[in-house]
């Protein structure tokens, strides 16, 4: 069952129609198709938010704390392991994406169905890992992306448990994976792109 958080703000946030075509011109420049990323996230929308401490965000109108930055940002759903059960909202600034907020702070990674879905490893495939949710978004949400880096550790501990590896978005990022996670334990395989190779 979804927090009354989450149905409050998701409420608010798609029923502002002046926001339409400002997701739709945000769509189009990332070239996003909606109707492949609506069934993994709901549909992105661009909407002002608040940022707060912690890596955490509300909407303007719900949030009168003193001292917060309100920007133009998209929002999305993040969804749990059934990928269907809304569990948490994530939003970013429209002018830096790698700035990633959540309404409640509870999700690990967007595509989390993903992680727990043996079909993902099939053949030895990787869990792709994508730099941002918007990278994500962009490739149709397919993968995962990180969102609260400590609580991801754990999903990628209990990937490596049954087998699964991580595939990074390119050489670089797998070393940036690699350096976090072994912080977390040591087990972790992360696989580098083109060709897919063992970051050391």
């Amino acid at each position: 069952m979804m927090n009354a958080r989450i149905i409050n703000a998701l409420s608010e946030i798609y029923d502002i129609e002046r926001l339409r075509l400002a997701t739709v011109d945000y769509l189009a420049t990332h070239d996003i198709d909606i109707n492949a990323v609506a069934g993994a996230c709901g549909s992105p929308t661009v909407t002002p938010i608040t940022l707060l401490p912690n890596q955490r965000f509300d909407l303007p109108d719900r949030c009168a704390e003193d001292g917060v930055v309100n920007v133009k940002g998209v929002v999305i759903e993040a969804r749990g392991e059934d990928g269907e059960t809304v569990f948490d909202l994530v939003a970013w600034p429209i002018a830096n994406p790698t700035d990633v907020h959540t309404l409640c702070g509870s999700a690990p990674i967007l595509g989390l169905w993903q992680a727990f879905n043996a079909a993902t490893y099939v053949f030895d495939y990787p869990l792709v890992i994508h730099r941002t949710p918007l990278d994500w978004l962009k490739a149709d949400c397919q993968g995962a992306a990180i969102i609260i880096p400590d609580l991801a550790a754990q999903t990628f501990l209990d990937i490596a448990n049954f087998g699964g590896q991580i595939g990074a978005s390119d050489p670089a990022h797998a070393r940036e994976l690699k350096a976090h996670l072994v912080a977390f334990f040591s087990t972790v395989k992360i696989i580098s792109p083109n060709p897919l190779r063992r970051v050391a």
